[in-house]
Formats: structure tokens, C-alpha cells, sequence
């Protein structure tokens, strides 16, 4: 063999041996879960006319999904609640026979207060505390707004009005603030993200401060030199047994929520009901009916949620946020729009219907077709408790 073809034949094995190197590249194949549909085939630029280049499209923010199942309120809550939740001792199995002694009485308790509790739940989340502080406003109130306790504390947090002004809460003639379960919500929270920082996380110290304040839990670490937290062994010592009942409560409520069926429990956890939303009062409202009548929501639901406003009626210098049904044009006025300039959807067939799907939740149908909630309901002869399933049809228009 000539050296000239000793070097071809080299040199064509060398090309073999770096073509096998090479990544293979597969043909692209359809996804069989992707409808045939949904295939775009862009059109080849010619080569006369270079392809203009397409900015990218604006990012679109998710909107949220609001809480409106017992079963979301449950979830998420005990998803954020810290080991050990179910602990043994005479106190915890004393408290959980209090508070589900009558287990029908419990759960029908629960299911009245989703709405609230659904909205605290959602604001512990954005704070980033354990799920347990969701049950704080059982302990004190049942959830109960106007609550007025022994020795003056007030609203579902129960503060006196000495703490509330140190937290910030607006208190004055005809307005306060430790009834709105906004502002004292707010308060409560904030107060317990620094309670955070104080005992490194340790929600058992951080509800024992908010119970007794916390330089008396600092007090009490210091003089028995133990750090260690139980409402069941009485620790740290020096304490009132009401604190430590605290914690008991707590404890034995998280037990309830987390391990149900081991009480002979049947929480609410098939029950819808309409989302509360967060919304400042336009300017001109005077009166809570006032508000009623622009958000189309009743008066008196609306009263029973922000006692804060005296007779309803919205003072000077009072704060203007308010709690209220998620009701279609409640919730544009939450958003910022003005229900009165924003044009209405178009209204929908008189025999228009929609068949639920799996996901479908009321406030969402409602929100899609431009329907009050409130009118969904009664066209379909609905109500907070109604459970969707899927095939149901609903009716859109009377």
C-alpha cells in the first residue's frame, strides 16, 4: 500500500470514529397527551424577507385561588403545623375531650367559621408563622369579631386596648379597631413574627408570649435556666396554669384537625362558601349599607363581619378596609377598579347553562361569566353549604 493511501484510509477511519462520537438527534415526536389541535407550525421566512424579531410577551400574573372549601382551610393549615402535633399527657386528652366531647357540635362549630378562618389562614401563610396560630382565635373568641371578654379584651385575637394602640390598632369614638378582623388580624400576626424572632421559632414560647406577655417567658427561662417548652409538664416553670392551659389548647385542637377520625370527627371538609375579600371603602361611603348596596352584598352580613364600625357607621379618621364576601363587583372594587366606570360583561343567554368540571369552584364560574356570586346562587337555588360535582349543570341566566 502507497503511503498516499495509507493516508486516506486513515484519514476516512478518523472521520468514521468522530461521526460515532457525535450526539445522536432524535426526531422530534408527538406527545400523545397533546390533542393533535393544539399543533402551531410557524411558517419558514423566506429569504428575502428576513424574519422580524417577536418581543417577548408580557409575563401574566396568576391569579390566586381563593379559599373556599372546608377542605382547603384544613389542608393548608395542618400542612403548616410543627411535630409533634398529637402528644400524649392528662391535659392534652382533657382539652380534646372539651373541645370534641360533642363531635357533630364541633364540626358544625367549624363549619361557621371557615369563612374567617379561611381568610386567617391565608394571612399566616403570607407571614410565614405555623399553621397552630390559625387556631389562636378559637382558643380566645371561637372567632367571634365582636367578642368581649372579662376584664375588657376584645375581637377574635381578645386584645386589651393597651396592647392594641402598643401594635398599632386605631382605637376612638365610634371606631375599634380590636373589632375588625382586619386590623386586629394584622396586629396579632405582626406581634407573633416578633415573638418569632425572640424564641427562634418555637411557636409553643411564641403562643405562651403572646398569652403572657413575652419578657415574663424571658423572665421565666432565666430564673429555672431550662428553655424547654410544655404546656403539659408545666415548662418553663413559674408560669400561670393559664398558660399553660394555652399551649394544652393548642395542642389538643391540632390534634383534632390533623387525626380526626381518632376522635370521631367528621370535619366540614365538603362544605363550600363564598371567600371573604379585603377592599377599601370608595370615598363618599359614609355607612357599612352603604357599602352593602354598592358591592351587592347584605347589610347585615356585612355588619357582622367589621363590629369594628359602630351601628355601621364609618367615622372620620377611622380606617377604611374592611372584610366582605367575594361577591363579583366586591371583588373588582378589591382590585382597584370603580364597578360603576368598568363596563359590565356581557349578559349571558336567557337559556344559557354550564356543565361543572373537575377543579370548578362557584366564585371561579361566577367570576368567568361575569355573574354575582350571590345571583349564581340564587338562580341555581344555592347556597354556602352546596357541594359541586362534576357533570352538575348550572344555569347562568333565570
Amino acid at each position: 500500500m502507497t503511503a498516499s493511501r495509507m493516508r486516506a484510509t486513515a484519514a476516512t477511519a478518523l472521520a468514521l470514529a468522530l461521526a460515532a462520537c457525535q450526539p445522536q438527534v432524535k426526531p422530534d415526536i408527538d406527545d400523545p397527551r397533546e390533542p393533535a389541535t393544539e399543533v402551531r407550525i410557524k411558517p419558514v421566512p423566506s429569504a428575502t424577507a428576513p424574519a422580524t424579531p417577536v418581543p417577548p410577551a408580557a409575563p401574566v400574573a396568576p391569579v390566586p385561588d381563593p379559599i373556599d372549601t372546608g377542605a382547603e382551610v384544613i389542608d393548608r393549615m395542618t400542612a403548616r403545623f410543627s411535630a409533634p402535633i398529637c402528644v400524649k399527657g392528662q391535659q392534652n386528652r382533657h382539652w380534646r375531650k372539651r373541645y370534641a366531647g360533642y363531635p357533630e357540635s364541633f364540626a358544625r362549630q367549624i363549619e361557621q367559621i371557615l369563612p374567617l378562618m379561611g381568610y386567617v389562614v391565608e394571612e399566616v401563610e403570607r407571614k410565614g408563622l405555623p399553621g397552630e396560630f390559625a387556631l389562636l382565635p378559637i382558643v380566645e373568641s371561637w372567632y367571634r369579631p365582636d367578642a368581649i371578654g372579662p376584664g375588657g379584651p376584645a375581637g377574635m385575637w381578645q386584645m386589651i386596648a393597651s396592647t392594641a394602640r402598643n401594635h398599632g390598632i386605631r382605637i376612638q369614638p365610634g371606631y375599634d379597631g380590636r373589632l375588625s378582623p382586619i386590623e386586629s388580624t394584622d396586629a396579632a400576626l405582626s406581634y407573633l413574627v416578633a415573638l418569632d424572632g425572640m424564641f427562634d421559632g418555637e411557636w409553643r414560647a411564641m403562643a405562651m408570649g403572646y398569652n403572657a406577655g413575652e419578657y415574663r417567658i424571658i423572665r421565666a427561662f432565666r430564673s429555672s435556666g431550662d428553655r424547654r417548652v410544655s404546656g403539659e409538664s408545666h415548662l418553663p416553670r413559674g408560669l400561670s396554669r393559664t398558660t399553660y392551659d394555652y399551649v394544652a389548647k393548642l395542642h389538643a385542637l391540632a390534634c383534632l384537625f390533623e387525626k380526626p377520625e381518632r376522635h370521631g370527627l367528621v370535619l366540614p371538609r365538603e362544605v363550600r362558601f363564598v371567600p371573604l375579600v379585603r377592599m377599601t371603602l370608595p370615598d363618599g361611603v359614609q355607612s357599612l349599607d352603604q357599602a352593602a348596596v354598592r358591592m351587592g352584598t347584605d347589610a347585615s352580613q356585612l355588619r357582622r363581619l367589621n363590629p369594628g364600625y359602630r351601628q355601621g357607621r364609618v367615622v372620620a379618621g377611622a380606617p377604611r378596609d374592611v372584610l366582605a364576601p367575594a361577591t363579583a363587583l366586591a371583588s373588582l372594587m378589591a382590585a382597584g377598579a370603580n364597578p360603576e366606570s368598568t363596563p359590565a360583561p356581557p349578559a349571558p343567554a336567557a337559556d344559557s347553562t354550564y356543565t361543572v368540571r373537575p377543579g370548578d369552584t362557584l366564585s371561579r364560574i361566577a367570576a368567568r361569566h361575569g355573574i354575582p356570586l350571590a345571583r349564581l346562587f340564587s338562580i341555581n337555588g344555592l347556597n354556602g353549604k352546596s357541594v359541586l360535582r362534576p357533570g352538575q349543570v348550572l344555569r347562568l341566566a333565570p
